[in-house]
Formats: C-alpha cells, structure tokens, sequence
C-alpha cells in the first residue's frame, strides 16, 4: 500500500505542475503580466480563483483544478516524511 501510495504521489505532483502551469497560462492571456505574476508565485489561491472564474468558460480546466485542488488535501495529510 505505501508503495502504490508513493508512486501516486509521484503522478500527482506531476499533474499538479502541469495544472499550475496551465493556470499561469490562463492568468497571463486573462489577466495580464500582473495577473500572471501573481498567479506564479501564489498556487493555491491563483488555482482556486481562476477555478472558479473558468467555470463555464473552460470546464475541463475547472474540473481538473478541482479535482487536485481535493486531492491536495489527502496527499498532504499522508505524505509526511518521518513522524
């Protein structure tokens, strides 16, 4: 079990990054440079804004950022290092 959790954990942070990246995108075509800026350097609250701003414009990025915006919560009360 701690050997499937790692490798997802794996998966996760990589689709993670490709999200945020796909949110700093939305922000600077959106947005603007300061919109873009902001978004880069503030992950969870940009993704959540622009999560709801895109809803019924761009669905699938929405549920998308949704979707490890739920999944972040599990991962990171799991994920702990040595306790």
């Amino acid at each position: 079990m701690k050997a499937l959790f790692g490798s997802l954990i794996g998966i996760y942070a990589i689709t993670a990054t490709v999200v945020h990246i796909w949110t700093v995108i939305i922000a600077f075509t959106i947005g603007g440079m300061i919109s873009g800026v902001i978004t880069l350097f503030l992950p969870f609250l940009a993704e959540l804004y622009w999560m709801f701003k895109m809803f019924g414009v761009n669905d699938t990025y929405a549920y998308l950022a949704l979707l490890h915006l739920i999944l972040a919560i599990p991962f990171s009360m799991f994920s702990g290092g040595n306790r």
